[in-house]
């Protein structure tokens, strides 16, 4: 167990403040404590117990007697994330605007020749590539992409780029903004695009579109 204090997680309220009842303000103090015990606690449920097994994980520390989890049916409970047939190139040159329509399509080619994937439309705006089954703790489980983007109208919004291992990287992208794991940029000519290359080929490799 490392010595230096370790912060929890971002965690719901009511999981917050059951911790500090316990007495659990850092990740040490969770190291080596039954996961039964912890679920046992009001207002810590699966999902909770979830976001604290991975800061464990990530920070070389774990839970003991891991309770059973989820296993996947293959059902998709966010019907509102789907696949449509729809051609991403012709919702793309259909934009309303110069500056979505040409970056929507250097984007296409960038996360094409980095991936080696077709462009698949998930949902009315979005373009993805690959495919990611995924089960909650839980117990909710559903289908979305590993790496995708969507020129909106505010930014261009970068799915499954974002991860700590490649805080470098976004350090020498070039103006941008995150947000719950997603990256924004502007406009494409005011990043490094090798560096975006990067990040795509970083997101693809691990699997999972966030955001």
């Amino acid at each position: 167990m490392s010595d230096a204090p370790l912060p929890l997680p971002p965690l719901s309220a009511p999981a917050s403040h059951t911790l500090a009842e316990a007495g659990s303000s850092t990740l040490n103090q969770l190291d080596g404590m039954a996961e039964k015990d912890v679920l046992a606690l009001h207002g810590l449920g699966p999902a909770q117990l979830g976001v604290l097994r991975d800061a464990l994980t990530g920070a070389g520390l774990a839970f003991t007697d891991p309770v059973a989890r989820p296993r996947a049916t293959g059902r998709n409970d966010n019907t509102a994330l789907a696949t449509t047939d729809g051609s991403p190139r012709k919702w793309i040159e259909q934009l309303p605007t110069e500056r979505r329509v040409e970056d929507g399509l250097r984007l296409l080619e960038l996360f094409g020749e980095v991936t080696g994937a077709e462009a698949v439309m998930w949902g009315p705006s979005m373009v993805g590539y690959g495919h990611h089954h995924y089960v909650y703790d839980s117990g909710r489980e559903g289908d979305t992409f590993r790496v995708g983007f969507s020129p909106r109208a505010s930014a261009l919004s970068l799915y499954g780029l974002l991860d700590p291992e490649v805080d470098d990287l976004l350090g020498r992208l070039g103006p941008h903004k995150t947000g719950k794991g997603c990256l924004y940029v502007t406009r494409l000519a005011r990043v490094d695009e090798q560096v975006l290359r990067d990040l795509i080929a970083a997101g693809w490799a691990r699997g999972e579109a966030g955001c």
